[in-house]
């Protein structure tokens, strides 16, 4: 199902479908989005997106997980917090549909907004998007 290709210059790595070329520069530049709950499981993504999307490990600092409401209407989220750190996964090499799937799946603009945040990516720090509650 998916291979890894390891950058040991940046003691990071990528997992990816076997016929998907993923370089360093997927990993440090471009569109990606931080992830920290059911999407960090690469098959609930391929059922809301229709493919497989390639992934790796990142750290979110100053942020920490969080939930709002109780039993079946409990909701985890992304919060920020000064010190926190979250761990989760970048989505990398992501077209306009997969986009759109995830925004769908994270309500937004109703229920949520993209950010713009800073996630550590093996040795290398970057901007992502990521999912925040609308306050």
């Amino acid at each position: 199902m998916f291979e890894i290709t390891f950058f040991e210059e940046q003691f990071a790595w990528a997992a990816h479908p076997a016929r998907t070329k993923v370089t360093l520069e997927d990993l440090t530049e471009g569109d990606a989005v931080f992830v920290s709950g059911k999407l960090m499981d690469p098959e609930f993504v391929r059922k809301l997106t229709g493919r497989y999307i390639p992934f790796t490990a990142a750290v979110a600092r100053d942020y920490c997980r969080g939930e709002r409401g109780r039993g079946k209407n409990k909701t985890l989220l992304l919060q920020p917090e000064p010190g926190g750190m979250v761990l989760g996964v970048l989505l990398v090499k992501l077209n306009q549909a997969d986009r759109d799937a995830l925004d769908e799946f994270e309500q937004v603009p109703a229920v949520r907004e993209r950010v713009s945040i800073r996630v550590t990516v093996g040795a290398h720090e970057r901007t992502a998007t990521t999912f925040v509650p609308k306050e």
